[in-house]
């Protein structure tokens, strides 16, 4: 009796600590149990776009070119480190010593480049040029990142409410599909009302596996411009519809040029590729070494001067004689410069037929999703109720109660899609613009 205390005494111990272990088995070891990120419910866009502009890699990835473009600014004009030289010069081969003779001694030398007045002023203002182009093209990146957040977002919210206008569809046609089934069973419905229900059930239940799969890829593309885990899941977003007025074409066109960022970052780069051409010819004249020298000596017999230490001075002067190099280097700069040119030239061009394309859509979807929320949907809501009321006394047939529920779902689709293009074009229209609308 005295030893079974002890015995229990460590059992309990034993099952208390394995107790805790199988407690935290399933956090320690088992996948999917991670802390995960809390996202906001609804979804907002304005959450959205501040995690984005925090975490995107693209706008840290410009970020860190525009960095990299400003600490070259700090470097650009500033002349070559000086160098310095020691020499151990005239030792007799005899003696090897610096006693044997009065030319002996340790030569100590400093030495400092010079270029051609011009040349670094020149390369200062080509990395100030190339410091701006670097940060207009941040810029850039930010506001498409922003415009593909906002079109992902959107075309989340559509594929969500698509999905519960779907699954609503779903259960009001199951209720037709019982009704029919009622009334051909009692001989007073036909058997072609309920194949008729059935196969627009079965194309519904069809189109909800589409729906789920758009919600899958929009959270996919949301997810990683925002730098969440993959697979990450989003709560419904908020309503898609937006009261903003569609801007001025004819402002945007004027104003074009001096607002977006890539023509100025496009810009900037022509400035640099032009100062990069005048560095080059600046390059191709003569530069020059100054240094000066002292020489340590010690006495010895013979010496005139009694031993004291030599001073020296030397210029040393690059002659450029090769000029077939130097015109090649230019003449390389040069194609650079017309190839910046050309570039400014044709995605100027490109970013006004963008700026037609969207500011067209956007008046396309707004003029859509107006004619759908206040015209379409609400007849087709009121067609449906009265299609429901005649055929319940049996003054309407069953097809026409099914083509109303149709009507409605179409209808109902097509405006949750104009109000998510809106958002789409809107943010597009911003992007190319170059500046914020709403």
């Amino acid at each position: 009796m005295g030893d079974a205390s002890p015995k229990c005494a460590e059992m309990a111990t034993w099952r208390y600590w394995l107790g805790l272990f199988l407690l935290a088995f399933p956090i320690l070891v088992l996948p999917g149990n991670s802390k995960s990120e809390v996202l906001p419910s609804p979804l907002s866009l304005a959450w959205c776009l501040e995690r984005a502009a925090a975490r995107n890699p693209a706008i840290a990835e410009e970020q860190a070119r525009a960095d990299a473009a400003h600490a070259r600014t700090q470097y650009a004009d500033t002349l070559d480190d000086p160098r310095f030289r020691y020499e151990a010069s005239n030792i007799p081969i005899g003696d090897l010593d610096f006693d044997s003779t009065p030319l002996s001694g340790h030569q100590l030398g400093l030495s400092q480049r010079i270029p051609f007045p011009g040349t670094l002023a020149n390369r200062r203002d080509a990395a100030e040029a190339g410091a701006r182009a670097a940060e207009h093209a941040h810029e850039d990146r930010k506001g498409w990142v922003a415009s593909g957040v906002e079109s992902a977002w959107a075309e989340l919210g559509f594929a969500q409410r698509a999905l519960e206008i779907t699954q609503r569809n779903i259960e009001l046609l199951r209720q037709l599909v019982r009704v029919a089934e009622a009334k051909y069973r009692v001989g007073i419905g036909q058997q072609q009302d309920v194949l008729r229900a059935q196969v627009e059930l079965t194309a519904l239940l069809d189109e909800q596996l589409g729906r789920t799969s758009a919600i899958e890829r929009a959270s996919a593309e949301l997810g990683a411009l925002l730098d969440l885990a993959p697979g990450s899941r989003f709560p419904t977003t908020e309503p898609l519809s937006q009261t903003a007025s569609v801007p001025d074409l004819g402002e945007l066109r004027s104003s074009l040029e001096e607002r977006n960022p890539q023509l100025l970052s496009l810009r900037a780069k022509v400035a640099e590729a032009e100062r990069l051409v005048r560095t080059t010819e600046f390059e191709g004249y003569p530069d020059f070494d100054f240094g000066v020298g002292y020489r340590v000596r010690k006495r010895n017999s013979g010496d005139r001067v009694n031993g004291d230490d030599f001073l020296g001075a030397s210029v040393t002067v690059r002659l450029p004689i090769d000029r077939s190099k130097w015109s090649a280097m230019k003449a390389e700069r040069q194609a650079l410069l017309r190839r910046s040119q050309a570039t400014y030239r044709r995605v100027r061009a490109t970013l006004f037929s963008s700026l037609h394309s969207s500011h067209a859509e956007l008046i396309r979807a707004d003029s859509e999703s107006a004619l759908l929320g206040t015209g379409l949907v609400p007849q087709a809501r009121q067609s449906l109720e009265s299609s429901h009321s005649a055929y319940a006394v049996g003054r309407t047939p069953f097809l026409g109660v099914l083509d109303s529920q149709v009507r409605l779902l179409n209808a109902e689709l097509r405006w949750v899609r104009a109000q998510a293009d809106r958002r789409q074009a809107y943010a597009a229209l911003e992007a190319t613009a170059g500046e914020t609308l709403r």
